[in-house]
């Protein structure tokens, strides 16, 4: 069943809301984040610029691999970026019209019949959606305050889920509110090199998952597995250590890494 819930800590009026804001206020942890990534031997993300595995093995068998370790880690949801998700709903939404109202409900919960939740963050709120899943998953939004009424409704009638922080592009407001929300405990980011980046700036992330194809890419300056976009004197890893957890050898060459990621305590 679709239903709209309030989310506003300062003005709850019925116990149902309180009993919820005082959930949120006992879990300001986002949920765990694994990132999840396959590159070249030398960190690129570029699949076509990669050079050709021995035995000629077809590029399909390798994404069918790197697929089937993302179900391994088993997690409640998944996400990549905006302009990833792109290429599979092109079309821009024209929201026009008023904005949302102060007192306007933050949650609602559209369709959920799948087993995991894929979550996309959306700071413009201008993706036009003709499905309600993506590969079978059952989709939620993060909007910010600036997203229009009109795009709301257009979610609404689409049955797509969806919450509304104040500012979409803060990942830890986004993935702390879908977490008290929606039960979210793990999410697995199978996005590119900047969302992997800001995650990592941002100390939210928990794992890392390489998957390393048996290829080279070899040229300076190609997309890599964290970017992160800074001055010369910024550490966006700093105080943040990996420990392998586990190192496995998958089919045509392919080598799984898993390690988790410890930051040092403030």
């Amino acid at each position: 069943m679709e239903t709209v819930r309030p989310f506003k800590l300062a003005e709850c009026r019925d116990q149902a809301c309180l009993d919820y804001a005082e959930a949120v206020k006992r879990r300001r942890n986002p949920p765990r984040v694994i990132c999840h990534i396959m590159s070249s031997v030398d960190g690129r993300l570029l699949n076509a610029r990669w050079s050709e595995p021995f035995g000629g093995t077809s590029a399909t068998a390798f994404f069918e691999i790197y697929a089937s370790i993302g179900r391994e880690l088993g997690t409640d949801a998944w996400m990549f970026g905006k302009n990833t998700l792109r290429a599979v709903f092109p079309e821009k939404f024209e929201a026009d019209g008023d904005g949302i109202a102060a007192d306007a409900p933050s949650v609602f919960i559209g369709e959920r019949r799948s087993a995991r939740l894929f979550v996309i963050a959306d700071p413009e709120g201008d993706i036009r959606y003709t499905s309600s899943t993506l590969r079978g998953d059952n989709m939620l939004v993060i909007l910010g305050r600036n997203v229009k009424q009109g795009y709301l409704a257009h979610l609404r009638q689409m049955r797509i889920s969806y919450v509304i922080v104040p500012d979409a592009a803060n990942l830890r407001q986004g993935l702390e509110t879908v977490g008290c929300a929606f039960g979210i405990r793990s999410v697995s980011v199978q996005g590119g090199g900047i969302l992997n980046g800001a995650l990592l700036a941002g100390g939210l992330m928990d794992e890392l998952s390489l998957v390393v194809y048996p290829g080279i890419d070899g040229l300076s300056g190609v997309p890599s597995i964290f970017e992160y976009t800074g001055g010369k004197t910024t550490a966006p890893a700093e105080g943040q250590s990996l420990r392998l957890l586990s190192a496995s050898q998958r089919e045509y060459g392919v080598m799984w890494l898993r390690y988790s990621v410890h930051r040092k305590k403030q």
